[in-house]
């Protein structure tokens, strides 16, 4: 799979898709079908997504060798998620090793840089003071110098060349972690591997890279909230914690509606999202949507998954960590443009205004907010261009909704992404970060 090109933001990490990213390799996930349940909205409580659906699979009608072939499925998806660890495992033992070296070189720069400093110290020694009060230097001391002014020259190469290397490594390294991270996040595990009720706790090292990578890239430029015809610069953030959202009830939904998917669409991949236009001012953007859009591997039928962003206040991600997303409760407070489902988008800054004046805080003179990172089963989408409020569902022959920008005919300035299925969505991560003082977006701009 292709990787989707890093932005030119200031507000960006700094990684610009090296050539160790230009494809992204297939990640493990399922070689065979997961059971999954009824596409309609449903709640938290359906029988089909309690921790004891297996017990009701192994019920006294079942025959022996239906109970045989479960267990040597649930073997065979045990075995691929222990190889699948044990690749996250090796890259990230290749990541530890590549940070040592980092740590190496930076030395080596520390102590090209107090040479350097040294020597530019004995250069100018001689000239401190008025020149009159000097006496001339002698045939030894000119060839003293000389010798310094040489080894300068030489060190200020090597130093140079040094820093070249080091930053070449460290853009390696960078690439390697995020890279890792980009497989860890996409992997869906077991489901005997997680915890019955929901779990929050912080993401290791390597996804705390991508994320955070995944989070600045995205940030784009919007509208002044005073003045629509202005447009604010890019948000400036620092991302302070990433963590991790595991809950067997919201996996084995997702994972069954996947498996709904795939039957409906007969081993068939559905058609990639369409390319995105942009326009911002008087500067129209097109990209492609798979440098734009983060795409989860697949196993050889697409099926559009992608990572997203949500922003709700901080009541409403409670309840979403307690029983997931629910589309009936749909705009309340924000508004439904396109219908009763649950909204996202691939710009992570897009949701900055959902999150909520009860979610911002300040910390060090910046706001802080919370936003979530979900996986999002858009399959076949129906790109939308007007508004339709009463929506409920999404059109015939297709489980989502895409709305279009103004670009593309469409009525908003970023797309936004719309879900009437919760069994379509996964949460992954909470991303608290922070806007910087000199921050200028749209939540940090005077208005008035």
């Amino acid at each position: 799979m292709e990787l989707f090109r890093m932005k030119q933001e200031p507000t960006s990490c700094g990684f610009n898709g090296p050539d160790a990213l230009q494809s992204w390799p297939l990640c493990l996930t399922r070689t065979i079908p997961l059971p999954h349940d009824g596409k309609g909205p449903e709640t938290p409580s359906t029988r089909s997504c309690s921790g004891s659906e297996g017990e009701e699979l192994l019920d006294e009608e079942a025959t022996p060798k239906v109970q045989e072939e479960l267990q040597k499925h649930n073997a065979n998806f045990k075995m691929l998620y222990d190889m699948q660890q044990q690749l996250i495992a090796t890259l990230q033992e290749q990541l530890r090793v590549q940070e040592i070296d980092l740590d190496s070189m930076k030395q080596v720069n520390a102590w090209q840089e107090k040479e350097l400093a040294s020597l530019k110290s004995q250069l100018q020694r001689p000239f401190d003071g008025e020149k009159r009060h000097l006496p001339e230097p002698d045939e030894a001391e000119a060839k003293s110098l000389e010798k310094l002014k040489s080894e300068l020259a030489k060190k200020s190469a090597e130093w140079t060349l040094y820093r070249e290397q080091a930053d070449a490594h460290a853009m390696e390294a960078m690439a390697t972690s995020v890279q890792a991270g980009w497989k860890a996040a996409c992997a869906l595990p077991h489901e005997s591997t997680v915890s019955l009720r929901t779990s929050v706790v912080p993401a290791d090292k390597t996804e705390f890279s991508f994320v955070e990578w995944l989070f600045t890239r995205s940030l784009v430029k919007h509208r002044h909230a005073r003045d629509p015809s202005l447009w604010c610069p890019t948000a400036r953030v620092k991302v302070l914690e990433v963590q991790k959202i595991e809950n067997r009830t919201f996996l084995k939904r997702y994972a069954q509606r996947r498996e709904e998917l795939l039957e409906e669409r007969a081993g068939q991949s559905c058609e990639p999202l369409q390319d995105i236009k942009t326009l911002i001012g008087k500067s129209l953007q097109n990209r492609r949507s798979i440098e734009e859009v983060c795409h989860c591997p697949d196993s050889g039928v697409n099926l559009n998954e992608v990572l997203l962003f949500h922003g709700s206040p901080s009541a409403k991600i409670n309840g979403i960590l307690t029983s997931g997303f629910d589309p009936r409760y749909a705009g309340l407070g924000t508004g439904a443009m396109f219908g009763q489902g649950s909204y996202f988008a691939h710009n992570a800054s897009k949701c900055f205004r959902y999150a909520g004046d009860d979610d911002v805080e300040r910390k060090n003179g910046g706001l802080c907010q919370t936003v979530l990172v979900v996986r999002a089963l858009l399959g076949n989408p129906h790109y939308q261009r007007l508004m339709c409020p009463e929506r409920r569902m999404p059109p015939a022959n297709s489980d989502s909704v895409v709305a279009l920008t103004k670009a593309e005919g469409g009525c908003v300035d970023h797309r936004e992404y719309v879900l009437y299925d919760k069994a379509s969505i996964l949460p992954l991560y909470l991303i608290e970060f922070e806007h910087l003082p000199d921050c200028r977006c749209q939540m940090c701009s005077p208005q008035d």
